[in-house]
């Protein structure tokens, strides 16, 4: 008797770890898969196409649905500036504007805040801009284009706003989609006031939370982001978009601050990767890596964002039916 009540809980025993494992084994593939279902958008400079190589160009093709690139800019005059420039890098990247995978979107920002001030308030400004950018999107087949606009004050909200709507009429007409990159509006910095999302989201077809630089060059050491924040972010946008309008934007980057100087440099979470073998680290409780550097008479702090990082922040999120996530950016993130 002894030795069957032992068989039997031992073959118990091990039907409840099998299970287990199973079951774990099946949320995992279930997150998996619900993460792969999630469409992928991938910022890029138009100067890292030159120092990509043609394998992971064709990688990013296959791998994203948008290609999100940087390179155009508008004057307060409403010219669009570097127009064949930006044309030149894709092309001599092998790149198709009318590729239906990805879908390229030029991102377009402001020459300064005196431009941007002039673009958003002289309508002669605004109506050039409008009509410039149009042209350049329907010339070249383009099915649609990212906004960047950052670092107005406050009191030029509204006037984002009418720009906008403006603007949406105007590419509407040619099923262009208008997308903004929009900055967190809980537990930021006063540069989030001039996306006022009341003023943005009835003016554009899509928008990509930039979910990143918590801390940053201006602040005290620590993550770029973290899963609660993203999702105390999500909800808020929610009150003015639905889901599918709402693209998330993660980090592939974080900083380096000098813990003897006020020195505060940029690094991408593929160098800080190679770091991870010379110095001790840990995963602080917003999931970032956190690196104690120290060489001889400097010492600094890391704090990156890492694949692990990049999981927990989309699994905050992942029970919403959002549009996808968008990679700030491409280049920076491990092999």
């Amino acid at each position: 008797m002894f030795f069957l009540n032992r068989f039997y809980s031992l073959f118990f025993l091990f039907c409840f770890f099998n299970f287990s494992s199973t079951a774990q084994s099946n949320q995992k593939t279930s997150s998996d898969t619900k993460q792969s279902s999630f469409k992928k958008w991938g910022y890029v400079y138009s100067n890292s196409f030159e120092k990509f190589s043609s394998s992971y160009i064709q990688k990013i093709q296959k791998n994203y649905d948008i290609l999100c690139v940087t390179g155009l800019m508008f004057r307060g005059t409403g010219q669009l500036r570097f127009e064949n420039e930006f044309l030149n890098k894709l092309d001599k990247a092998g790149i198709d504007l009318r590729s239906e995978k990805p879908l390229i979107y030029p991102m377009v920002t402001l020459s300064s805040i005196k431009d941007g001030i002039q673009l958003l308030t002289k309508q002669s400004s605004k109506l050039k801009s409008i009509q410039n950018l149009s042209n350049f999107l329907k010339k070249n087949g383009l099915k649609g284009v990212h906004l960047d606009f950052e670092g107005l004050p406050e009191d030029y909200s509204k006037d984002l706003g009418s720009y906008l709507e403006d603007l949406k009429n105007e590419l509407s007409k040619d099923d262009i989609k208008l997308t903004f990159a929009i900055f967190p509006q809980i537990e930021f910095s006063s540069v989030r006031l001039f996306h006022n999302p009341e003023n943005i989201a009835s003016n554009v077809d899509e928008v990509v939370l930039m979910s990143y630089d918590l801390h940053n060059m201006k602040t005290s050491p620590g993550c770029v982001s973290s899963p609660e924040w993203t999702k105390k972010n999500i909800e808020e946008l929610l009150k003015y978009f639905s889901t599918e309008k709402i693209w998330l934007g993660i980090p592939a980057y974080g900083y380096e601050w000098s813990t003897k100087s006020k020195r505060v440099n940029v690094i991408s979470a593929r160098e800080a990767e190679i770091l991870l073998s010379h110095y001790v680290y840990t995963r602080d409780e917003n999931s970032c890596i956190k690196i104690q550097k120290k060489e001889k008479e400097k010492e600094s702090i890391i704090y990156y964002s890492d694949r692990e990082t990049r999981k927990q922040i989309f699994n905050s999120i992942s029970h919403l039916n959002l549009a996808g996530t968008a990679l700030w950016r491409l280049g920076l993130e491990e092999d």
